[in-house]
């Protein structure tokens, strides 16, 4: 289990030529909460016994379950391929995502309503994307993109959890349960692969995931399971599609 290690906010080169083209536009836009959740109701489910299992058959269980889940929060702490942390704070329920990355002083946020991308960054990664004109064009705007569009497909990735999950709960060598653990105060059992990594899975109720460790990388939490989140797109008067920013 392998945590992504990608420069998560690195700036496209693409996007980069865009600003020289579009910063003549004129309006500026201010932040705006574009969701929010609610807590999990108290529970008390029974065991589910998964921990009597392989371990290849816990990992299977562990992924269908989490996929499956109505709403999940990922959050953590990650390590990026320069050295650097990178925290991440991510809830997903449906066709929908939001969340936040930040990193060396900067962050961006993402919002995915089904095939539309919305990212937003503070002014500290724009103007390390293109300068004071990256800055007033798109200080306080979410910039609209597709999970397709390859330029921005690193940061779109994010708010996929059939492809973030996948990555995340791929072993590298072998496969081995580790016993009996508790996450948060939920018992849960573990297993770990041959590069160090770590997943700890629920025993009781459904067979969630609920922590991934990397041996250097960092490690993510799962919570949050079946929550009530409203995500909405962010205002229109706030967004800049990027197909309209052309070199």
């Amino acid at each position: 289990m392998r945590i992504p290690t990608t420069a998560t906010l690195a700036v496209p080169a693409a996007l980069m030529l865009m600003f020289a083209a579009a910063c003549d536009s004129k309006e500026d836009g201010a932040s705006v909460a574009a969701g929010s959740s609610g807590p999990s109701a108290p529970s008390v489910p029974s065991a589910n016994g998964v921990e009597r299992l392989d371990a290849a058959k816990i990992l299977a269980r562990a992924r269908k379950a989490t996929l499956a889940a109505r709403s999940v929060r990922l959050h953590g702490t990650i390590r990026d391929d320069d050295g650097k942390d990178v925290t991440l704070d991510f809830r997903y329920s449906g066709g929908k995502a939001m969340g936040d990355l930040t990193t060396d002083g900067q962050r961006v946020s993402l919002v995915r309503i089904g095939r539309a991308v919305y990212f937003k960054g503070d002014d500290a990664f724009w103007k390390a994307a293109g300068g004071k004109g990256a800055v007033q064009l798109l200080s306080g705007k979410y910039l609209k993109t597709t999970p397709n569009e390859k330029d921005f497909a690193e940061l779109a990735a994010f708010t996929i959890p059939s492809k973030l999950f996948a990555q995340l709960l791929t072993p590298e060598g072998a496969l081995s349960k580790r016993g009996a653990a508790t996450v948060a105060g939920v018992p849960a059992t573990s297993l770990a692969d041959g590069g160090g990594g770590r997943l700890y899975v629920a025993t009781r109720g459904e067979p969630h995931v609920l922590r991934i460790e990397s041996k250097g990388d960092g490690r993510v939490d799962f919570d949050g399971y079946g929550a009530a989140v409203a995500i909405q797109p962010p205002p229109a008067g706030q967004v800049v599609d990027v197909a309209d920013l052309n070199p």
